[in-house]
């Protein structure tokens, strides 16, 4: 197989360029020999805030159900609310608002590559098919290398 250096393997049309002998991302340019490992990250999401204002809209809903508090009433906009009812509301808002937070936080991923500097995250997407498709581009460009590099050792004896 011929290949050129100006062969692009992959592009978004905007950030990220794959060359037979680059890995290019944004400003940033990555010689393909210098990659030692590359591959697919999944960052999850941090859903522990949602689950902690999640039961603790159970518990404040509970405890106004349950008529825990004082029969005192309290002025709200205007009006006389309970305190157990004021409570229960607020304990609901603060259910609903838990769950919205647990399902908008979405897992992420990224294209994880390690160079003599260390390993970094070159490319993050909510979108794993897109990285997918980065990662496949970089698998193909690797091929190339390899058979570049096959085709210059081989010697041959007469």
């Amino acid at each position: 197989m011929n290949t050129t250096t100006n062969e692009i393997l992959y592009t978004d049309g905007r950030d990220i360029v794959v060359t037979p002998t680059t890995f290019q991302v944004k400003g940033t340019h990555y010689r393909l020999l210098g990659i030692t490992k590359h591959g697919l990250s999944v960052m999850r999401a941090v859903r522990l805030p949602g689950v902690i204002i999640m039961i603790l809209g159970i518990i404040l809903a509970g405890a106004g159900f349950s008529n825990l508090f004082p029969a005192q009433q309290i002025a709200v906009n205007g009006e006389l609310v309970t305190a157990n009812k004021l409570f229960l509301w607020i304990g609901i808002g603060l259910l609903a608002f838990g769950v919205f937070l647990i399902v908008i936080v979405k897992d992420r991923y990224a294209v994880r590559i390690a160079t003599a500097e260390g390993e970094k995250n070159a490319v993050v997407s909510k979108k794993r098919e897109y990285i997918a498709q980065i990662i496949n581009a970089l698998n193909r460009a690797f091929m190339l290398v390899d058979e570049k590099n096959s085709h210059l050792t081989k010697t041959t004896f007469l």
